[in-house]
């Protein structure tokens, strides 16, 4: 019992360490990226809007100042994440078993760089589309003067769902992998599956109907990506089957021989 408090015990501290780091390594990249690349970012961030010749106004006087501390946060993590996903790895490291620990380097990177694609598809392919449509849909109705507080987070609101969104496949593949799902069930429910979509897509977008669609379209898209990834591992997961109880069944033969 007391050896159990122990560990116990040990376990907390070393989880208080763990996220005293997490907290250290996102303060200073959130105080690196706010003094050294705030302006450069918010350039970069505010480049669709202003390529269409609309020039954002602020209506209190701490906004910018917000505004930029929001956008240096989001940064600040994106920087401190790895340095958090090593201290965390680091923490949970001795629980796992060899064959658990490639397991989570697969899903890390693999989680990691369907993110960031999404992120990127967002912002370069889709984004555009959505700002051209509202400005040129309010045209010759009123002029438009735009807060940056409401551009930024608009932005935000629409940006990173589709970062999340792009994790699909891959927690397709992962329930895929344990068992839980399987492609027939999916196959079986994709009229339902369309419907949550659309219902998903309704809740992660700004409230308006283009950007649910533009949310929605890569959804369907990602869907049918993870039907096939689903299918492709049943296939290789029976033929690993077939492949051991072949084996194992041969070997039988071969001792029931030797036996005889």
């Amino acid at each position: 019992m007391a050896d159990t408090k122990q560990a116990l015990i040990e376990h907390l501290n070393e989880l208080r360490k763990t996220v005293m780091y997490c907290v250290i390594a996102l303060a200073l990249s959130f105080v690196l990226v706010f003094a050294l690349f705030c302006d450069p970012l918010m350039d970069i961030l505010l480049a669709p809007i202003r390529k269409i010749g609309v020039e954002l106004v602020y209506t209190t006087l701490t906004e910018v100042w917000v505004v930029k501390m929001k956008v240096s946060f989001i940064a600040g993590f994106v920087l401190s994440f790895p340095v958090i996903s090593f201290f965390f790895w680091r923490f949970l490291r001795p629980a796992l078993y060899a064959s658990e620990k490639r397991m989570f380097a697969v899903v890390y990177f693999s989680s990691l760089f369907l993110f960031i694609l999404g992120v990127c598809f967002a912002f370069v392919a889709v984004l555009g589309l959505s700002i051209n449509f509202f400005i040129s849909f309010g045209s010759g109705t009123a002029e438009p003067m735009l807060s940056i507080s409401k551009v930024v987070s608009y932005m935000m609101s629409f940006i990173i769902p589709f970062g999340l969104v792009f994790l699909l496949p891959l927690a397709v593949y992962i329930l895929t992998k344990i068992g839980v799902l399987s492609p027939a069930v999916l196959v079986k429910s994709r009229k339902y599956v369309i419907v949550i979509l659309a219902i998903l897509a309704a809740i992660l977008t700004p409230p308006d109907i283009v950007s649910q669609i533009l949310l929605l379209i890569p959804m369907l898209l990602l869907w049918e990506i993870s039907v096939f990834i689903a299918k492709r591992v049943k296939v290789n997961k029976d033929r690993r089957e077939a492949t051991e109880n072949l084996a194992a069944g041969t070997e039988k033969e071969e001792s029931t021989d030797t036996t005889l």
